[in-house]
């Protein structure tokens, strides 16, 4: 006698599609964060934005170095 759809999911896949969804939630939990503790989604924002301004900092200092290093080059060369 065949078994229906239903008691075959029951008896082979209820159990591992459960478990699935318990860890489907907890990664859901990290990303957005839980109990008002942020979440990898916005830890990632932040560093995002952290590293925007280091670079910026680092151009503008780099390019101040160089023309100040030229400018000595040149008044050297005078």
């Amino acid at each position: 006698m065949a078994k229906s759809d239903e008691e075959m999911y029951h008896l082979v896949c209820k159990e591992r599609f459960d478990g699935l969804d318990n860890k489907q939630d907890q990664i859901i939990g990290l990303l957005r964060g839980q109990n008002s503790k942020p979440g990898l989604i916005e830890e990632v924002r932040h560093l995002k934005t952290r590293w925007a301004l280091i670079f910026g900092f680092l151009v503008v200092t780099g390019t101040a170095f160089t023309s100040q290093m030229l400018r000595w080059i040149f008044n050297f060369l005078e």
